[in-house]
């Protein structure tokens, strides 16, 4: 049986980091006593005013904003940005990204870190605790099920940066191909007399990538996609058209 469970960790300017790994917790109760979700690489934040922060080790001095738990077995779905944690989809990142082979974290703790979507390959099936915020959507009542989570942290191990951009945010911000460069490589995976129809930005607001529809020689459509550099990261036949004309 899965499990799901949450747990508000680390909020505001008081709710600090400790000895550079360990979020503190934010109880009604001051009596109650719950472990924390443990993120590395970021030290205590100061509180004095004076600007410095305090602490040690190489992390980056900060606060950080409250993260839940969230426990249970990781599932996959068809398609490779398509994951689940006791009934909750969880967000690893943009697919376009996430096929480009980033990596992250040794997320599989087998000594060695590997791309992404090999590291959550090797946990499928597996129990895992996960640091998440739940998205909400305006004007959502606060008592509704939250089904959709973005992950920070995968079994105590830093996923990505609670307080800045995300990584595909960041890849996306480093000379980004232009639309045409895009339709042209795209033409080009799927062969010889190939013609885009349809150039799509993916996730226009973080820059993850984008989307090509395909005419081929051959009569057939496929759907192209590549990362914000313009790199193609996976062709595959249009299955949408085909489910239309039946």
């Amino acid at each position: 049986m899965q499990r799901r469970t949450t747990t508000l960790i680390a909020a505001s300017a008081t709710g600090l980091l400790a000895l550079g790994a360990a979020g503190y917790l934010l109880v009604d109760d001051p009596e109650e006593t719950i472990e924390p979700v443990r993120i590395s690489g970021v030290t205590a934040s100061d509180t004095s005013g004076s600007g410095e922060g305090s602490g040690g080790g190489d992390g980056t001095t900060r606060s950080v904003d409250g993260l839940e738990r969230l426990t249970g077995e990781l599932r996959a779905g068809d398609d490779p940005d398509d994951w689940s944690v006791a009934g909750v989809d969880v967000d690893f990142g943009p697919e376009q990204w996430l096929l480009g082979d980033p990596e992250q974290a040794d997320l599989d703790g087998d000594g060695e870190t590997g791309p992404v979507l090999e590291e959550l390959r090797a946990l499928e099936g597996r129990e895992v605790t996960l640091g998440v915020r739940y998205e909400e959507e305006d004007g959502e009542d606060e008592d509704a099920d939250r089904d959709d989570a973005e992950v920070f942290t995968v079994d105590g191990k830093t996923y990505r940066d609670p307080d800045g951009a995300a990584p595909w945010e960041a890849a996306g911000g480093k000379g980004g191909a232009d639309r045409d460069a895009v339709a042209t490589a795209a033409e080009k995976a799927v062969g010889e007399g190939a013609r885009a129809v349809d150039v799509d930005r993916s996730d226009d607001e973080d820059g993850a990538g984008w989307d090509v529809e395909v005419h081929g020689a051959d009569g057939e459509e496929y759907e192209v996609l590549l990362d914000a550099s313009g790199k193609v990261v996976d062709v595959r036949a249009d299955t949408d058209k085909d489910a239309d004309d039946d």
